[in-house]
């Protein structure tokens, strides 16, 4: 019984869930935004948020006085400890709309969340392989996949940006608009951290 309590695959399964829940909201109000309230959706995001930190507390929790792990203690810290940025980072991007007053979104915006969305999706079928890691095939398979999304991260926030200061003079939105593409970005550079530290998992455990 004692084992099953600490499963720690599947307490990360359930934490990364909850960035899977976060991207998936996000994407659907970026999507459909004029249809939103920033002020409401930062609140119904940050509740994601805070139930993700509650998880990841309680990861830690159980790791305190637990002599004997799947995997090293340091490497389930290092992955927790990212998961938990991923969903900070979707967080962070809600707010950023609520802070900046952002009424009309960048022409790119929607379809940059709904890559993030993607990049969040694949972690998480990482992380829910992450129990295989000893026959690593299928996981290094969904390793690649996290990097790759990431690298059309990078492209589309390359040409957002080049678009963003290419039109309109605003500078509120201007301002606001890369501070929207940088968050995103930087939710799916968290992925690929995560999916590298799941490949150097399997490196020292094969």
């Amino acid at each position: 019984m004692a084992k099953n309590k600490n499963d720690y695959f599947e307490l990360m399964r359930t934490q990364v869930e909850c960035c899977v829940e976060a991207a998936q909201l996000l994407e659907s109000i970026l999507s459909e935004y004029e249809k939103h309230n920033p002020a409401e959706e930062r609140i119904r995001m940050h509740e994601i948020e805070h139930r993700a930190d509650e998880i990841h507390h309680d990861i830690l929790r159980r790791l305190t006085g637990e002599f004997i792990t799947p995997i090293d203690q340091e490497d389930i810290l290092r992955l927790v400890q990212i998961i938990d940025d991923v969903t900070d980072a979707l967080d962070e991007v809600m707010l950023e709309m609520y802070m900046f007053h952002i009424d009309t979104l960048p022409a790119g915006a929607a379809g940059f969340a709904a890559i993030v969305s993607r990049c969040v999706y694949a972690l998480a079928e990482a992380v829910g392989e992450l129990k295989s890691f000893k026959r690593p095939d299928q996981l290094r398979k969904l390793i690649v996949n996290v990097n790759t999304i990431e690298g059309e991260a990078d492209e589309a926030f390359t040409e957002a940006i080049y678009t963003l200061f290419s039109g309109s003079a605003d500078i509120r939105a201007v301002f606001g608009g890369k501070a929207i593409y940088e968050s995103l970005e930087n939710c799916c550079d968290l992925c690929e951290h995560a999916a590298d530290v799941i490949d150097q998992i399997i490196i020292k455990n094969t």
